[in-house]
């Protein structure tokens, strides 16, 4: 089982719990199932009506921070 995150152009969605594997798969079905969907999101992989299939970056770690989380002078900024 696999989730998906969706939204639509009327800023609705959810998440889908399914048996689909793939993201273009899950777009199409959901494309079928729901009127207007505008983004399906699996982890970093995504699919949007504008910018069509794509991946998130994987966020560099915070300068400074050895412990994975903002100091309170990185706060500050």
């Amino acid at each position: 089982m696999k989730s998906f995150l969706f939204s639509t152009d009327n800023d609705r969605g959810g998440v889908i719990l399914c048996d689909i594997d793939t993201l273009p798969e899950a777009v199409e079905y959901l494309k079928q199932r729901f009127k207007g969907v505008v983004r399906v999101e699996q982890g970093r992989d995504y699919w949007s009506e504008e910018e069509g299939f794509g991946s998130l970056p994987v966020p560099d770690e915070i300068p400074g921070d050895q412990a994975g989380q903002a100091g309170s002078a990185d706060l500050a900024r």
